[in-house]
């Protein structure tokens, strides 16, 4: 038989009958000599797959994009889209100590537009419901779905159903469950429509997104125990601006909050108002 659809496609692993979109190996390694290596799968119910003995960044206070092939990857592959993330354990002890903060990566690939896709019954949920006016509900939606198809997260409640004393603040977009974690999950984009992506506007966003959700978390009527700012990038400069940057916030502000950029460079409608 031939290879399967999405392995000629991408050109870098193969699906395991019966598995659905489980990704099993990784074409090539650290060493780039082209051979498939298999590599033993993660502890967690997830479709990740763990890639180990590759050397870790060291000396540095966050997870930026260096040499893609120095650092540990997990791969998701699925019906929608494929997710390469750098340091999934990290991901999930900065996630599970209510103690940490810290920002880790990860490369979003659609195999189809957002409004195509066969979304789960809690992204669809998020897509379906009002919510507080904002314009970027597709980015809210893909951020539900890939942090359920990746890491197993369940939808709690809707932006909407987060209740808040005193109201009028700053809000978060949804709750979640995910790794035996209650999350507040707010979501943004990090993009430039003219010009060039500076510290500045890294910071600048930063700070304003990370003073929100301290104000929503002292505000909620809610019990998490920390939350998520899951960050869209549209290139991995501006994803490495944004690490650059984040080392610059005072550390009360970063307070506990775990921050994932996510580059999406093949999905415009994630960066557009709507």
């Amino acid at each position: 038989m031939g290879a399967h659809p999405q392995e000629q496609r991408r050109g870098r692993g193969r699906l395991r009958p019966g598995r659905g979109f489980e990704f099993v190996t990784v074409r090539g390694g650290p060493q780039g000599n082209g051979i498939n290596r298999a590599f033993r799968r993660t502890p967690l119910t997830t479709r990740l797959t763990s890639k180990h003995g590759a050397h870790l960044i060291s000396n540095v206070k966050s997870t930026a994009f260096k040499r893609q092939n120095s650092v540990p990857w997990n791969d998701y592959l699925g019906e929608n889209f494929s997710v390469r993330l750098q340091q999934f354990f990290r991901f999930m002890k900065l996630v599970q100590d209510n103690q940490l903060c810290g920002v880790v990566h990860c490369l979003f690939d659609p195999f189809k537009h957002v409004t195509s896709m066969t979304l789960s019954n809690q992204a669809q949920k998020i897509m379906e419901v009002p919510n507080a006016g904002g314009n970027s509900v597709l980015s809210e939606v893909l951020s539900c779905e890939m942090l359920k198809r990746c890491f197993g997260a369940q939808l709690l409640k809707t932006e909407m159903e987060v209740c808040y004393f005193p109201e009028g603040g700053c809000i978060t977009d949804y709750t979640c469950r995910m790794f035996d974690t209650t999350l507040g999950v707010s979501v943004t984009r990090a993009m430039k429509y003219k010009g060039h992506y500076t510290m500045e506007d890294a910071e600048r966003l930063l700070m304003k997104k990370l003073t929100g959700v301290l104000q929503s978390t002292q505000n909620t009527l809610e019990k998490w125990s920390k939350q998520l700012l899951h960050i869209w990038a549209t290139s991995s400069h501006v994803a490495n601006t944004i690490t650059r940057a984040y080392d610059l916030i005072p550390e009360e502000v970063k307070s506990n909050t775990v921050i994932l950029v996510t580059v999406a460079n093949k999905s415009r409608e994630i960066f557009m108002n709507k």
